[in-house]
């Protein structure tokens, strides 16, 4: 009988052992809702030393989580006697938790564990995938758009050479502006596709910039605007450049767009983390909160004459070079980070 007993102990031990060194976060709450154990994982999750949590109910630890879905989800679990799953954005940490509530007539076993970049990766890949939809459809229709539309300019422009016509000039040259735009607009579309020929290379971003500098800055001379850069050490990347051209070149138009007369939009490159880093730093009103979520979205757009591309384009070259976008904006301005994977 104290063989049994004794092995009883020695498998609960080894139990305990095992729980405390899995990598997601699990404790045991008894009837009160009281820590009666607690893992390593959770215990750096809540952030308290296990000796400030043994003993204590939950809710007075957490009371952030009182009269949520946590806490009825809890008591639902011990009241039922049926295990619970879900997920949940922290109180604290703010990040995206998958929980498993487990019951038994003495309490519950909580197993948790943070899916947050799971959860992102999964955005990221079903817009990608819009893009790339989008990217198909253009380069489907583009040509049979384009074929009508290049016959429609054509006689517009004989007609606008006709003297019998000239009292519609106005009309015929804004009719061959709109189509230079919709010509435009599909070039863009055709842009998000990733079914096109590329020429990845070892290259230097920061000599990409440079020889772009000129380019860049021409506009912005003219609008009474500067272009800065503060290019740090880097190491080459693996990129397509003409890509890499089209973005900075996207990026600086927008951020132009963005700023008054006298202010600045800086690039810089730097090293952070076995990461290149490409930011661009402007001095405009920012971007509007209605769009902040939205702002990669095809046609989600500020401006008034915005066709809503130019970020999209940006995104998906980002993706196709191996690296991610990110920003911060405010009214003071807006600063775009492209983070390239080593």
């Amino acid at each position: 009988m104290i063989i049994i007993e004794s092995s009883k102990f020695r498998s609960n031990i080894d139990m305990l052992e095992v729980l405390n060194n899995i990598k997601e976060g699990c404790y045991f709450l008894n009837e009160k809702m009281e820590f009666e154990f607690i893992n390593r994982a959770a215990e750096s999750v809540i952030e308290k030393p296990k000796s400030e949590l043994l003993g204590k109910c939950l809710w007075d630890i957490l009371p952030d989580y009182i009269d949520t879905k946590v806490y009825h989800t809890y008591n639902k679990a011990f009241k039922e006697q049926e295990m619970q799953s879900f997920e949940v954005l922290s109180q604290y940490s703010k990040r995206i938790v998958e929980v498993k509530v487990i019951p038994n007539k003495n309490g519950l076993l909580v197993i948790f564990s943070d899916v947050t970049n799971i959860r992102e990766k999964e955005i990221e890949d079903r817009y990608y995938d819009k893009l790339r939809i989008i990217g198909e459809m253009a380069a489907g229709v583009a040509h049979e758009v384009r074929n009508p539309l290049t016959t429609v300019k054509g006689f517009l422009q004989i007609m606008s050479k006709d003297e019998n016509l000239s009292n519609y000039d106005a009309h015929l040259n804004l009719m061959i502006d709109e189509i230079n735009r919709i010509n435009q607009i599909i070039a863009e579309f055709l842009s998000l596709s990733q079914n096109r020929a590329r020429n990845i290379k070892d290259s230097s971003l920061n000599q990409i910039i440079t020889t772009m500098l000129p380019l860049l800055q021409t506009r912005a001379v003219k609008e009474g605007k500067i272009v800065k850069v503060l290019l740090g050490e880097i190491q080459n990347l693996f990129v397509d450049q003409d890509e890499i051209r089209q973005l900075l070149l996207n990026m600086i138009n927008n951020s132009l767009d963005a700023m008054e007369e006298g202010t600045s939009v800086c690039i810089v490159t730097s090293f952070e983390k076995d990461t290149v880093v490409l930011s661009i730093q402007d001095e405009g009103s920012g971007i509007p909160s209605n769009l902040v979520e939205d702002i990669p979205i095809p046609f989600v757009t500020g401006k008034e004459n915005g066709t809503g591309l130019g970020l999209s384009i940006c995104y998906s070259i980002a993706q196709r070079n191996n690296a991610k976008i990110d920003f911060e904006t405010s009214s003071k301005g807006t600063t775009f980070n492209i983070r390239f994977m080593s």
